[in-house]
């Protein structure tokens, strides 16, 4: 019998290795059995893990976007490699769920990342499903430990949305346009959904978590999405194969964009470029706000990532319902 310990050392060192990596190395380095180590490996590859054998060779993993851990932190900056934690899951009811759970039994004290190949309950505002297909998407919850005595959740979610935007552009050579306040576009169709929430503490009554997930349709294929999504949503399949991207490599590519602008998101100062990837100015829009509706010319986004209209009023939250594109 092996020890769960064991079997992520084989997979991480498989996962690294520059060549294919023979059992008997991998025994010496871990001081097992090369029985054990066949063991394990028989057992990853049922998990969906994809290591090929060679003949006299040995093992090596082909990095096919089954998520792995090892290979996202191989791609993160040497600060978040030791910094960030993860929670991986084939199949999940919702990842920021399951960061709530995690929030009642703990308090987190450095930030956690949990992704899924599919989710079952996935949301987004004001708790609307949406499909997630396995493999296909993107799903991932960041929860992070509060340290600001004030958090102003609008500055969170427009960083959020630039950090995924300049990771689209970077890796995939997309220019997505950004729907206030939490939706990027290409094409105008929906590519990206983000969904920030805050875990208030009871006792001290004041926000001690804070979740920011994110939805990414990655290689998700249209006509695989409920017909009543079909004419709104888009992906970025095709950029994804033409540019060889695995969600690996788009992970921590992201991870890192986002903890960049993370760290001083509060001053402000990316939004200049916000502005810039948001398509909704100078255009006659409608939001929806709870019961009230408020409609006019979006003129700007103010240093608190409010939509500023032109009859001056500036709103903090709120759906765009309606368009009107000059």
């Amino acid at each position: 019998m092996f020890v769960l310990d064991h079997t992520q050392a084989v997979l991480k060192l498989i996962s690294l290795a520059q060549t294919p990596i023979s059992g008997e190395k991998i025994a010496a380095q871990l001081n097992i059995t090369r029985a054990a180590v066949w063991k394990i490996i028989q057992v990853l590859q049922k998990k969906g893990y994809p290591i090929i054998s060679h003949r006299r060779l040995g093992y090596e993993y082909r990095d096919d976007g089954f998520l792995n851990q090892y290979l996202i932190q191989a791609g993160l900056t040497p600060a978040l490699q030791t910094q960030l934690k993860f929670e991986l899951h084939q199949t999940i009811d919702s990842t920021n769920l399951r960061a709530k759970q995690l929030c009642v039994a703990q308090s987190v004290k450095s930030p956690l990342v949990i992704l899924s190949d599919r989710q079952t309950a996935g949301y987004g505002r004001y708790g609307r499903n949406y499909s997630c297909p396995s493999r296909s998407g993107i799903y991932l919850s960041i929860l992070l430990p509060n340290q600001a005595t004030i958090l102003n959740p609008g500055l969170l979610t427009t960083a959020t949305a630039l950090a995924v935007s300049y990771t689209i552009e970077q890796q995939l050579h997309l220019k997505p346009q950004i729907k206030w306040v939490n939706d990027l576009m290409l094409d105008q169709k929906k590519i990206v959904g983000i969904l920030t929430e805050a875990v208030s503490d009871i006792e001290s009554r004041s926000i001690g978590q804070v979740i920011v997930g994110i939805g990414i349709n990655y290689l998700t294929e249209i006509d695989q999405l409920p017909e009543s999504v079909q004419q709104t949503a888009g992906s970025l399949r095709a950029a994804v194969r033409q540019n060889g991207i695995t969600r690996n490599q788009f992970i921590a590519a992201l991870l890192n964009q986002f903890f960049e602008l993370y760290q001083h998101y509060q001053t402000g100062d990316f939004l200049p470029a916000y502005r810039q990837r948001c398509f909704l100015l100078q255009q006659q829009v409608t939001i929806t706000q709870g019961n009230h509706k408020f409609t006019g010319q979006a003129v700007d986004i103010d240093n608190q990532g409010r939509l500023v209209l032109a009859d001056g009023q500036h709103i903090s939250s709120g759906e765009i319902t309606r368009i009107r594109l000059k």
